[in-house]
């Protein structure tokens, strides 16, 4: 397979796919589509204006705006200049904001209009941003530039010469879970494999549309709801919000095939699901049941997919055209995913870190191992370093998906690439078929005071499995007294389902309060320990009556949580 350069794909594909869509989005009811061609025309006429604002290779320009399709034609643009795209998260808080902008030496950004009286407030303390484009300014306006008039305006462009596989594309800052955000540096190469080896394994191709929920600033959204569909023609509908009932309605209207999302998305689906047949009583619940039965049945025994029929008003509610989902970003319940097995619809499940690309493993429709990330990609190598007596150990990587470095901290790169493999930091195993399982964090991991490991992310499966917890952290807090100071006891931090509550209080006559709601969860973290062996018991709870603080890929900031609390 011989890889491309992301130009190099953007003009094969806007031969290739000239009257296909690319990208569509709804605006006041009406869907505006974007075809290959129309997108090929408005990247080279902004690739060119940058380089007449004064942009060139190896220039570094940011990327700020909520998706839809302006930000995907300007990613594809300040590459084709042979710029290096900076794309940062719509969420991001002001201070951040600048750091970021002065880590990277942005000279140009690239914001959607709500942003523009952000970046003109501290501009004055970025003496390196010397340029904006505005998405949603109609002309240009001294130094802020209109994005309508660069994709609309043919320009003379000089030639920027051939961009080689292993030029830097584009820096991206993780999403500062530990609460140090670093600039990881990828290449052409690292991209491009990632976005074509996924293309040989995934059966995805022009006739798809896929749903675009997941923030574009982050990799896995990037490569696998971007630049995936894109390199293979398929057409990318950029959802209205995360509203359930307007993403059905997306789906409706365009027919989704594929949608890509993180766990807890999917997870809220079909609690939702639940609870509407639970709504309509006893009866209800027994034929749903029974159906779930048949079509696990059939599957199991049978290996047929009849689920699609037996539940075929759930999937006209998603469009009637879903052909498979893909999850990442964290685990995935078993549950659920068996569950929507049942319904008709596959979830596969991938691995992968902002540092590779991000993709190190896929479940695909051929090789799907519920409880698995998939096998290694092929070409990327997988080590367990140092496991345990169950196997378990650190995860490391070596391929050309690896990153070329954090950029600027060669300190920090030292630590993370060892002769050429990637320490994630992560624990896990690989089975006899080389499937690859994840256990845990190693910086989460917990080390009690017997001096036994315990990884919090099964814990918190287990609450999480719980109808009256929305959500769950358990962490660590170590012990400065008695037989096992210097050890760890377990905290479990958990947020009540108010909709749950409301449900079950309403059958017992009961007004919900936070007294009610916090006494129900201590009894049921009770119970939990009751069986939970002895070294993975919580010793203490804490509810939280909102939400847990978390990136905008819904990772929980742990780091922010143990400052609220003051542990």
């Amino acid at each position: 397979m011989e890889l491309l350069t992301i130009p190099q794909m953007v003009w094969q594909n806007t031969a290739t796919h000239a009257a296909s869509v690319a990208f569509q989005t709804k605006r006041d009811g009406v869907y505006h589509r974007i075809t290959f061609s129309e997108a090929g025309v408005m990247i080279e006429n902004m690739a060119a204006a940058l380089h007449a604002m004064g942009i060139r290779p190896g220039d570094r320009v940011a990327l700020l705006s909520e998706n839809r399709p302006e930000w995907a034609i300007s990613y594809l643009a300040i590459i084709c200049a042979g710029a290096i795209v900076v794309p940062l998260d719509a969420l991001i808080e002001e201070d951040s904001l600048k750091t970021l902008l002065e880590n990277s030496g942005s000279r140009c950004i690239v914001i959607s209009g709500r942003f523009l009286d952000l970046i003109e407030k501290n501009k004055n303390d970025l003496p390196e941003l010397k340029f904006i484009v505005n998405l949603d300014q109609a002309q240009n306006q001294e130094h802020i530039y209109s994005y309508q008039l660069a994709v609309h305006t043919t320009h003379q462009r000089e030639s920027i010469g051939k961009i080689g596989l292993d030029e830097i594309a584009a820096i991206v800052y993780t999403s500062g879970t530990t609460g140090v955000s670093k600039g990881v540096m990828l290449s052409h190469r690292n991209i491009m494999s990632n976005v074509q080896t996924m293309c040989s394994l995934i059966d995805v191709g022009p006739t798809d549309n896929l749903l675009s929920v997941l923030p574009l600033h982050h990799t896995f959204e990037c490569t696998a709801g971007f630049l995936t569909p894109y390199y293979v023609g398929a057409r990318i509908t950029y959802a209205e919000s995360l509203k359930s009932y307007q993403l059905l309605a997306n789906m409706q209207e365009t027919g989704t095939t594929i949608m890509l999302a993180v766990p807890l998305l999917y997870r809220l689906f079909y609690e939702g699901i639940i609870r509407d047949v639970h709504s309509k009583g006893p009866a209800a619940v027994a034929v749903f049941s029974f159906l779930q039965f048949i079509s696990r049945f059939f599957k199991i025994v049978l290996h047929k997919n009849i689920g699609s029929r037996l539940f075929g008003m759930l999937h006209k509610k998603l469009g009637g055209k879903t052909r498979f989902w893909v999850a990442g970003g964290a685990a995935m319940d078993p549950e659920v995913i068996l569950g929507f097995e049942a319904f008709g619809i596959t979830i596969l499940q991938g691995y992968g870190l902002t540092e590779t690309s991000p993709i190190i493993s896929a479940c695909t429709l051929k090789h799907n191992r519920i409880g698995s990330v998939g096998k290694p990609l092929p070409g990327v190598e997988v080590k367990i370093l140092n496991p345990d007596n169950d196997d378990i150990g650190e995860i490391v990587v070596r391929g050309p998906n690896v990153m070329q470095g954090y950029y600027k901290r060669p300190d920090l790169t030292k630590e993370i690439l060892r002769d050429g493999w990637l320490y994630t930091g992560d624990l896990g195993f690989l089975d006899e078929h080389n499937y690859l399982y994840i256990t845990g964090r190693s910086k989460n991991l917990i080390v009690t005071g017997a001096g036994v490991n315990v990884y919090p992310e099964e814990i918190e499966f287990y609450l999480n499995r719980n109808p009256f917890i929305k959500e769950s952290c358990v962490l660590g807090v170590k012990l400065e007294k008695g037989i096992r100071k210097g050890g760890e006891e377990i905290i479990a931090v958990v947020v009540p389902e108010h909709d749950y509550f409301e449900i079950y209080l309403k059958q017992k006559e009961i007004i919900v309060s936070n007294k009610i709601m916090e006494e129900i969860l201590l009894d049921e973290v009770r119970k939990l320990n009751e069986k939970l062996s002895e070294y993975k018991r919580i010793a203490q709870t804490r509810v939280l009556f909102h939400d847990l603080p978390k990136t905008s890929t819904r990772k929980v900031k742990r780091f922010e949580l143990r400052e609220e609390l003051g542990i």
